[in-house]
């Protein structure tokens, strides 16, 4: 559990973030502000470049065992979400995406992002991520033009339920 401890802020700043944009795609309804969506994106990346920065800065010397599993490296373990979000992002500019089934395809990636981070921390995780699994093939089959304000926001929740499971287990 204490080599996931560098991931805790990172949780709660993309959370944060998938809430937010949860709001935002909300009040889209009555206004135009995905201008505010886009400046909390990149407000989340810089975040979280200054806190892996700040992860560097603070691992010094990494012993053997984390060395070996990549969680000494802060970059390590944004590198996978890093690769998912380009993954995304080309497939909807490719237009291998349409706008109804983005948020699907990222609730379904951060799905399977818990189940995976879950095998090497707890079955919690596995669990959030089945919830999540779950709750994407309803907003897909039934519910599909309120996806993105659902799945952002309890995928945003996950994120910040997930970080706050990491803190209480590194205590």
């Amino acid at each position: 559990m204490r080599e996931a401890h560098g991931l805790i802020p990172l949780l709660f700043i993309w959370g944060a973030e998938w809430v937010f944009s949860a709001a935002v795609d909300f009040a889209l309804y009555w206004r135009d502000l995905d201008w505010l969506k886009q400046a909390a994106f990149v407000t989340a990346v810089v975040a979280s470049l200054i806190q892996i920065w700040g992860m560097r800065k603070n691992t010094g010397q990494a012993n053997e065992d984390t060395e070996r599993t990549g969680w000494g490296r802060p970059i390590f373990v944004v590198l996978p979400g890093a690769m998912l979000v380009a993954a995304v992002a080309l497939l909807e500019a490719i237009g291998a995406v349409n706008q109804l089934f983005a948020p699907i395809l990222r609730a379904f990636l951060l799905a399977i992002g818990f189940v995976q981070v879950g095998l090497l921390l707890g079955r919690s995780l596995i669990y959030l991520g089945l919830w999540l699994f779950a709750l994407t093939v309803i907003m897909g089959v039934g519910y599909l033009g309120y996806s993105d304000v659902i799945l952002e926001g309890m995928g945003g929740i996950s994120l910040l339920v997930s970080g706050y499971m990491l803190r209480v287990w590194a205590r």
